[in-house]
């Protein structure tokens, strides 16, 4: 199998062997180890489709609690496509490599990060962002704001809020709202979605319903409805896809 596939497999071994460990400490371990596996009938990034024939996205990651010095992660991200009008199908179209922090002040909650992006397996290279975030806890709809910049491909800055909320569905159900608006300004405009300007590139509306199986197993269906407000071009291999349609998935997380 190619070296990015390898990758993800040993993050996979590495993260459960973490994770075994950890469940034999306290309940007051600092440690947390997640693993997700969603499937969907497309890929969208940011309002652009990139597969619209199906993906199977797995998610490894792990992380620290350090007290008043907040949270720090990493995670392994990849899609896989199913199938494809790319001809990828069967291959990891990107891999995602991810260092995070997280604070929260009193009702202020605060993120920072780095993003790796590897689309080596279908030959496109990588390219990689930095994030900074804001999020309200305690505001109706928790509004968020985060920036991001491109220091490789793109070169530009990224702007993306969200707005999400929570309804209790009976004892163990929960059903989550969450809407997202993203802001791209010329280079990221130019490089992502074919434009010569800044401005606002697109829009989305979900819904999910999470279902707990005992203590860690989650599943969770969801629907997307997304909108792009500017015209993509090829990237990655993708002929644009849909600037607006649904998205449907499931995903399953287990917490150790």
């Amino acid at each position: 199998m190619k070296n990015s596939i390898v990758l993800l497999l040993v993050a996979l071994c590495s993260f459960s062997v973490f994770a075994e460990e950890d469940a034999s400490q306290d309940a007051g371990n600092a440690w947390s180890v997640s693993l997700s596996q969603t499937f969907a009938d497309k890929y969208v990034w940011r309002g652009i489709q990139f597969n619209g024939e199906g993906v199977s996205q797995t998610e490894v990651s792990i992380g620290y609690d350090a007290g008043d010095a907040g949270t720090f992660g990493l995670a392994v991200w990849g899609n896989l496509d199913l199938d494809s009008e790319n001809t990828t199908a069967g291959q990891f179209s990107e891999l995602d490599y991810v260092l995070s922090w997280e604070k929260t002040y009193d009702n202020i909650t605060a993120t920072a990060g780095f993003i790796f992006y590897d689309f080596s397996e279908v030959g496109l290279g990588d390219t990689q962002e930095f994030y900074v975030g804001v999020t309200l806890d305690t505001v109706p709809f928790a509004p968020s704001l985060t920036v991001y910049y491109d220091i490789e491909d793109a070169d530009g800055f990224y702007v993306e809020a969200n707005a999400s909320h929570s309804f209790a569905l009976g004892e163990s159900h929960t059903l989550d709202l969450g809407a997202t608006l993203g802001w791209a300004d010329e280079d990221q405009g130019a490089n992502y979605y074919g434009g010569a300007n800044s401005g606002v590139a697109h829009y989305s509306l979900s819904a999910s319903v999470d279902f707990p199986v005992g203590e860690s197993l989650t599943i969770t269906p969801s629907i997307m409805y997304y909108s792009l407000l500017s015209d993509a071009n090829d990237l990655i291999g993708a002929d644009g896809g849909e600037d607006d349609d649904f998205v449907f998935g499931i995903n399953a997380s287990f917490t150790f």
